[in-house]
C-alpha cells in the first residue's frame, strides 16, 4: 500500500501555519540541517514545523556504523570533531550548545553504553574508532529530537528516496519503496553514495581465471569476507582506504600488533589467514603521518601571505590560476610556519621572532636570500621535495627501493611524534589543512580557469592529501610491521599499476621493475568514490538531472563532480534558474565546492557548521508568513498513528 502524506495544515488570516520540510541523507551534513533547524526554531518560532529525515543507515551515523570494527579509526583528534556550533561560528544563527567527540566520550553516560573500554581516558588528541563515532553522531540525532520545540515533530525514515518530483504547487513529492511523502522544502545531504559499476561488484571468489574487482571496498567486513589466505590481493592506493583495508585483512584476521614497552616499535604477529598483499599507488608512496597534536581543539596557522582578502581582490578582476596567483603565496605560509618552528628547535623564540619577522616583510627574492643566508642548503624547506621525496639513487634496484622506504617510513615517524608545532616539517605541512579555507575562496564556485581546475584536481589534490591528510602514527608503524613481517609488499616503487594480461587469466601488478611482477586473485581499488551524479546507483539524482530539476556543475567544458549549486546552496536546474525551496550540501556539491567531505571541527568556524546555517536560515526567511500553497492534487491516506508512535520512540534524549 502506498501512503500520500499530506501536510496537516491550519490557515490563520490566509497564511499557512504548517510546514514540511524534507532531509534526505542523515549522516553528519543532515544533522547539521536539523542542528540549525532546531537551533534557529527554539530561538525564534516561525510556523508549525514537521521535518522528515530520510536514510537507509541509523539516523545520524551516515557511513559511521555503529558496529563496525574497533580497528577502524576516524582519522582526525577528538578534540576536533563536533556536530554544533559555538562562539567561532559567524552568521550561522543561534547557537544550540552541544558537546563535542572529545565532551561527549568524556561523560559518564557514554561509558554506560559500552565504551569504557575504548575511552577510559579519553583524550582530546586521541583517534577513536568510527564505530564509536558512529554512537555520537546517532546520540547528537536524539538529543536534537529531545530539545526541539513543541512545533517541531521530527520524523525519520529508514528508507531510501528513490525520487523527488516537483508538483503543481511547486513543493516536493518524495518516493520511498513503498511511501511517498510532500514536503515544501527539501535538503540534499546524501554523503558517500556509489557508482552503479560499484554498487553491482560481486564479493571475491576464487578463479583460476579472472581477478576479481573490488571496485568500493565498504563495508570491509562484509565485501572481503570470502578473500582467503592462499589468495593474493592487491590494493591500488595508499591513502586512508588502504590502511581500513590492511586492518581488516590482518587485525580482522586475528593478527596482532605489539607495540615494545622499551624500544616503542610495532612488530605483527600473524595467524595465518592473512592473504599475501600486495600495495601500490601512482606516487609509490603511503600518505605521510599525521603529527602528534599540538594545537589543541582550535589553534591554526594564520596567514601571513595567502589572505583571503588578497584572493577575493584577485577574483573580482578574473578567473584565477592557481599555480600563478596562490601556489606561490601558500608556499611562502609553509616556509613561514617551516622556518618559525626551525629558529625555535635551533635557537630560541626571540631569535625565531627577529627571523620571522625580516622573513614576513620581505619579497620572494629577499626572502631566499634570507634563508640562504642563516639556513644550511640541507635543512631548508623545499616544496619541490615534498612534491616528488624519492630520489633518483633510491630506484636503483627493488632492494634499494624497499630500503629507501623503510628509512623515509621510519623518518617520518620520528617527524611526527615531535608534534605539529615542533616539527618543522609538520608545522608547514600542517598549513595545507589550516588554510584550506582559504584554498576555498580561490577554488569555489568557479573561481579558477579550467585548466588550472584540472591541473588542480590531477595533481595538486593528491600532493595534498599525501603531505598533510595522513593516518595517525599507530597505521604507519603497522604498515612498517606488516612489511618486515612479510604480509604486506609496498615497495612496487612510483607508477605501478594492475592490468590485464594480452591473452586474458589473471591481473598482473607491475612496478618499477617488471621482473618482479605478480599475479593478483583480488584487486581493491582503495578510493573512496567520487563519480559523477549521473552515474550514482541510487534513481534519486539520475532521475532530478533527467527532470531538469538539477544540472551538473561544469567549469567551462570541465566537470569536476557534482551538481551545481549557487551561494545560497539552492540547487541550480537545467535551464541556469536557482530552485528556491531546495538545497545541497556536502559531497553532491563537490565539484562547485571544494573538500566538502570532513566533518566540523570546534572553534574554527567551521565551513560545514556555517553553510548549513545559511542554507536553514534563507529558507526559515522563506517560510515566515508564506501565503498558502496551491491546493492539492494528489489524494492519499494521512497515518496518524504512524507519526504519533514514531515521534514518541525518537523524541527522547537519553537511554
Amino acid at each position: 500500500m502506498i501512503w500520500i502524506l499530506l501536510p496537516l495544515r491550519r490557515f490563520e488570516g490566509g497564511h499557512v501555519t504548517m510546514t514540511r520540510i524534507g532531509i534526505v541523507g542523515v549522516g553528519p551534513r543532515g544533522l547539521t540541517i536539523l542542528e540549525r533547524i532546531v537551533a534557529n526554531e527554539r530561538a525564534h518560532k516561525s510556523t508549525d514545523i514537521e521535518v522528515y529525515l530520510f536514510d537507509t543507515n541509523h539516523p545520524g551515523v551516515g557511513c559511521h556504523d555503529p558496529e563496525q570494527s574497533e580497528y577502524l579509526l576516524v582519522n582526525t583528534v577528538a578534540g576536533q570533531i563536533t556536530q554544533f556550533c559555538d562562539a567561532s561560528v559567524v552568521g550561522a544563527g543561534p547557537l544550540l550548545r552541544g558537546p563535542s567527540f572529545h565532551e561527549w566520550l568524556q561523560d559518564e553516560r557514554c561509558h554506560k553504553r559500552g565504551a569504557s573500554h575504548q575511552v577510559a581516558t579519553a583524550s582530546p588528541d586521541a583517534y577513536y574508532s568510527r564505530g564509536l563515532f558512529g554512537r555520537y553522531l546517532h546520540w547528537v540525532y536524539r538529543y536534537l529530537c529531545g530539545l526541539a520545540p513543541a512545533h517541531v515533530k521530527i520524523f525519520f525514515i529508514k528508507s531510501e528516496v528513490t525520487r523527488a518530483a516537483r508538483i503543481s504547487d511547486g513543493s516536493w513529492l518524495l518516493q520511498t519503496n513503498d511511501a511517498a511523502f510532500q514536503a515544501e522544502y527539501l535538503f540534499l545531504t546524501t554523503g558517500h553514495t556509489k557508482a552503479r559499476t560499484e554498487a553491482k561488484a560481486s564479493a571475491p571468489r576464487r578463479s583460476d581465471r579472472q581477478t576479481v574487482v573490488i571496485g568500493d571496498p565498504y563495508p570491509v567486513a562484509k565485501k572481503l569476507a570470502r578473500i582467503t589466505s592462499d589468495m593474493t590481493v592487491a590494493i591500488e592506493g595508499m591513502g586512508l582506504t588502504t590502511f581500513d583495508v590492511l586492518a581488516e585483512l590482518t587485525v580482522g584476521r586475528g593478527g596482532r600488533f605489539v607495540v615494545s614497552a622499551i624500544s616503542g616499535q610495532t612488530t605483527y604477529l600473524a595467524s595465518g589467514r592473512e592473504p599475501r598483499i600486495v600495495a601500490f599507488s601512482r606516487s609509490g608512496l603511503p600518505l605521510t603521518v599525521r603529527a602528534v597534536n599540538q594545537k589543541g581543539v582550535s589553534l591554526q596557522y594564520r596567514p601571513r601571505f595567502l589572505f583571503a582578502e588578497k584572493i577575493r581582490a584577485l577574483r573580482s578582476t578574473r578567473k584565477l590560476d592557481f599555480v600563478v596567483d596562490v601556489l606561490p603565496l601558500l608556499v611562502a605560509d609553509m616556509e613561514y610556519a617551516y622556518y618559525e618552528a626551525y629558529w625555535k628547535k635551533k635557537h630560541d623564540p626571540l631569535s625565531a621572532m627577529l627571523f620571522c619577522n625580516q622573513f614576513v616583510c620581505a619579497d620572494e627574492y629577499e626572502r631566499q636570500a634570507l634563508i640562504a643566508q642563516y639556513v644550511p642548503a640541507s635543512e631548508r624547506f623545499s616544496w619541490a621535495r615534498l612534491v616528488a621525496p624519492i630520489p633518483p639513487e633510491a630506484l636503483a634496484t627493488l632492494e634499494t627501493y624497499r630500503g629507501w622506504l623503510s628509512e623515509h617510513l621510519r623518518a617520518d615517524l620520528l617527524e611526527a611524534r615531535k608534534g605539529n608545532l615542533d616539527s618543522p616539517l609538520k608545522a608547514a605541512s600542517d598549513v595545507l589543512r589550516d588554510l584550506r579555507d582559504t584554498l576555498r575562496v580561490a577554488i569555489d564556485f568557479g573561481g579558477l580557469t579550467e585548466a588550472s581546475h584540472r591541473w588542480l584536481l590531477s595533481e595538486f589534490v593528491p600532493i595534498m592529501n599525501r603531505v598533510a591528510v595522513g593516518p595517525p602514527a599507530s597505521r604507519i608503524a603497522e604498515m612498517l610491521a606488516l612489511m618486515d613481517a612479510g604480509v604486506l609488499e609496498a615497495g612496487l616503487g612510483p607508477n605501478a599499476k594492475c592490468d590485464t594480461q594480452r591473452h586474458g587469466g589473471l591481473m598482473r601488478v607491475s612496478g618499477q621493475w617488471p621482473e618482479h611482477a605478480c599475479l593478483v586473485d583480488v584487486l581493491i581499488k582503495a578510493r573512496i568514490s567520487m563519480h559523477s551524479p549521473e552515474d550514482d546507483a541510487s534513481p534519486l539524482l539520475t532521475g532530478l538531472l533527467k527532470a531538469g530539476d538539477l544540472r551538473l556543475f561544469r567549469n567551462g567544458g570541465f566537470h569536476p563532480g557534482g551538481i551545481e549549486v549557487d551561494r545560497n546552496f539552492n540547487w541550480v536546474s537545467k535551464r541556469g534558474d536557482p530552485v528556491g525551496n531546495a538545497w545541497a550540501l556536502g559531497i553532491p556539491t563537490e565539484g562547485v565546492k571544494f573538500y566538502t567531505f570532513v566533518v566540523p571541527r570546534s572553534g574554527v568556524n567551521s565551513t560545514a557548521l556555517v553553510d548549513a546555517g545559511r542554507a536553514v536560515s534563507k529558507m526559515l526567511s522563506m517560510n515566515s508568513g508564506r501565503v498558502p500553497a496551491a491546493s492539492r492534487s494528489h489524494e492519499g491516506n494521512i497515518p496518524t498513528e504512524e507519526h504519533a508512535s514514531a515521534f514518541a520512540s525518537l523524541s527522547g534524549v537519553l537511554s
